[in-house]
């Protein structure tokens, strides 16, 4: 069975061979605004999370899926910090730093999924793609943590078992 692929394929603006795909946030960045009744990235991230992160490879097939790639990874690293936390005020303590911090662009130093991604032709799209998955991740980040802990607080099982499993057997840094 082949892993799930974005659908988000077509014409968007991209960087570093991932598309600037719109999301529904309120974080500033960006990401065009996408309309709260419209399925983002985000939502398909966390939907095609479970299924994704059983599978060694995935085949690359245009800029959309590098961005789930890249997304679906932070959401793992953000599971893997979460599991030492009972609570939701500490996990998201722990995960706000985790997603604010700086972080490595594809061909920088600390990049850790190699030639998957095309470098920055220039230092304005690596700073764009930079811009664009801070944005991003702080959504994931967000939406993780409402899934992953029920309203009274308590750890929603199902989720915290796939915080050890890795996505194509990588972590991000």
């Amino acid at each position: 069975m082949p892993a799930y692929h974005s659908k988000f394929e077509g014409s968007c603006e991209e960087a570093c061979g991932c598309g600037l795909l719109p999301l529904k946030t309120k974080t500033r960045g960006p990401a065009p605004p996408c309309a709260p009744s419209d399925e983002d990235i985000v939502d398909e991230t966390i939907r095609y999370f479970r299924p994704n992160s059983l599978f060694r490879n995935f085949e690359v097939k245009g800029s959309a899926d590098r961005t789930l790639i890249y997304l679906t990874l932070t959401l793992q690293q953000i599971l893997k910090e979460c599991e030492r936390f009972k609570t939701r005020p500490e996990a998201e303590k722990a995960v706000h730093s985790l997603v604010v911090k700086q972080f490595p662009i594809p061909g920088g130093p600390g990049w850790s999924l190699g030639g998957m991604f095309p470098i920055p032709k220039d230092l304005q799209e690596g700073e764009t793609w930079r811009l664009y998955m801070k944005q991003a991740r702080e959504e994931v980040a967000s939406r993780t943590l409402d899934i992953l802990f029920y309203p009274d607080g308590t750890k929603n099982k199902w989720w915290n078992a796939f915080a050890k499993r890795k996505f194509m057997n990588k972590e991000l840094k």
